[in-house]
């Protein structure tokens, strides 16, 4: 029988089977995957996991990433994938940016500061994921063969069909501050043990 080779797909499929095989191929089913390894593996491939789609909400928030399966609490969900910069890089690019509001970074710390920029980084479903304080999501940072990797993982169960959100960690957010405005915000204690910090505008 004829094995079925890269040729045989579209460029898609091909881009997704040359990602599996570089990391032995996907998480086996038969037996449960702890998130942890899971993560691995889907940020080793540069994948975004199955399991979610992007969608257009409306026109003061933009787009947002929905599930489209079942995701238990404590599942690996997405990596937050860009540019690796510099934090005076981050300052130099986010002051241009900051007037037009539109500027996607994350600060975080391990061995020193450092900062993701997805600005431009379309093709990743993580980018698009809206800010919530109390979101069912929760973002970790995760170090594999020496690279920290940030990622998200599910912080209460999520069915088919729920927004994905969770908390930037930005109190000056414009639609924090909008949302402080029009109601009262619950308190939540931050047990993170990393420095954690997203600067995003609305999709």
């Amino acid at each position: 029988m004829k094995m079925a080779s890269t040729l045989d797909f579209s460029r898609g499929k091909r881009a997704v089977k040359i990602g599996l095989d570089k990391c032995g191929g996907p998480p086996v089913k038969s037996r449960r995957v702890s998130p942890d390894v899971d993560a691995e593996f889907w940020c080793k491939a540069g994948l975004d996991k199955d399991g979610f789609e992007k969608r257009y909400i409306d026109d003061t928030i933009g787009f947002g990433v929905f599930a489209t399966q079942r995701f238990q609490k404590g599942a690996f969900l997405l990596e937050y994938v860009g540019s690796r910069i510099t934090p005076q890089e981050a300052e130099q690019l986010s002051t241009g940016r900051r007037k037009k509001n539109k500027f996607y970074m994350f600060h975080f710390t391990w061995n020193g500061k450092h900062v993701i920029d997805a600005t431009h980084t379309l093709d990743r479903l993580c980018r698009f994921v809206n800010d919530e304080k109390n979101g069912n999501a929760v973002m970790k940072l995760k170090v594999f063969n020496h690279f920290p990797r940030l990622c998200l993982f599910a912080a209460k169960d999520i069915e088919a069909g729920e927004e994905i959100r969770y908390d930037y960690g930005n109190e000056d957010a414009p639609w924090r501050k909008k949302c402080r405005d029009n109601e009262e915000e619950r308190n939540v204690d931050d047990d993170d043990p990393f420095d954690l910090l997203k600067e995003s505008a609305m999709k």
